[in-house]
């Protein structure tokens, strides 16, 4: 299978895993006695130990990744900072708003692609605000007032920003890495000691019952565990770009899921929102790159375009001829 295919598949996994996180994260609050930032604790505390014991006792060694692993350490400082961000934020701003907010995360992505030039899909000027314009439809009942928390746009921009760090970082850091799974492994032990060290600020409780518990392991492994694991493989196949407009559908995603686990019903105005948002994804992954000058110049080649889009990159014509590599 073409390395782009997987890469495409993997971030719909992390897509779908990370809408999952949202619903666990409404679920445990209303089934147990946990703080949002107490659940945001235990999320890595949880994922961090079962991802070293499946290291543990598989047969293939760790290689060069635990040799070096301060930058997967960043990488799991990092994401820290949007779980937790994320959990501050959405006590401040109502759920529409903090979607919307959020989700400047991929542009953030595409815009810092742009100034480094490297290669961006070619209709990103229509895919984008078509996304946000579904995002917004999507989210925000137009009939109902509310009222915005500052600081609660502050740390969503935070969290934004954090999200787009994470996956710039994670295309450098893992391109190159043979094994993901370790290094994916480091990467959550910095998140876990980073929830750690915010335990005399923040506190700490467990649950009480054996439901508590597994929804906690649900989270860990199905809301954690697996979404990031594929988050961390398919930016090390695809660029941050392409990661970031996958991940752009997450929105309508949570939309589905909250209407089958809270029986949320969902207005005409959010099912057009929601397919504006598809429609922008499905535009976007069609879309051939485009390379400026100024980053083919930096491998010593000077095209005018990368005109290969996802797509076609998995054709078997393209898998039997040249690499389609980005620059």
């Amino acid at each position: 299978m073409n390395k782009k295919l997987v890469g495409v598949i993997a971030m719909l996994i992390a897509a779908v895993g990370l809408a999952i996180a949202v619903i666990f994260m409404k679920l445990i609050p209303m089934h147990t006695h946990l703080l949002p930032q107490h659940v945001a604790i235990w999320r890595f505390t949880i994922a961090a130990p079962v991802l070293w014991l499946i290291l543990l006792f598989r047969k293939k060694p760790a290689g060069n990744t635990l040799k070096r692993p301060w930058w997967f350490l960043v990488l799991g400082v990092v994401y820290a900072a949007s779980n937790f961000s994320a959990v501050f934020a959405v006590q401040r701003l109502p759920s529409s708003i903090y979607v919307i907010i959020f989700f400047i995360y991929p542009s953030l992505v595409i815009l810092y692609s742009l100034l480094r030039g490297s290669a961006v899909p070619r209709l990103v000027w229509l895919g984008l605000p078509l996304s946000m314009v579904g995002m917004l439809l999507a989210s925000i009942d137009f009939s109902s007032a509310f009222v915005v928390d500052p600081l609660g746009v502050l740390i969503t921009v935070v969290n934004a920003c954090s999200v787009a760090t994470y996956m710039i970082l994670s295309e450098k850091v893992f391109t190159n890495v043979d094994d993901k799974l370790a290094g994916t492994a480091v990467v959550f032990t910095g998140a876990m000691l980073s929830g750690c060290i915010l335990i005399p600020v923040l506190g700490i409780s467990a649950p009480t019952t054996p439901q508590g518990w597994m929804l906690l392991g649900s989270l860990s492994i199905f809301g954690t565990l697996i979404p990031i694991l594929a988050l961390n493989y398919g930016l090390s196949l695809l660029t941050a770009a392409r990661g970031a407009i996958i991940i752009a559908g997450q929105p309508v995603v949570n939309i589905l899921l909250g209407m089958l686990v809270f029986k949320e019903k969902l207005t005409f105005q959010q099912w057009i929102g929601g397919g504006l948002v598809i429609l922008a994804v499905i535009l976007l992954n069609r879309s051939p790159d485009r390379v400026s000058i100024k980053g083919a110049a930096r491998g010593g080649k000077y095209p005018a375009r990368e005109e290969k889009s996802l797509l076609e990159a998995g054709s078997p014509k393209e898998s039997m001829g040249c690499t389609g590599k980005h620059l």
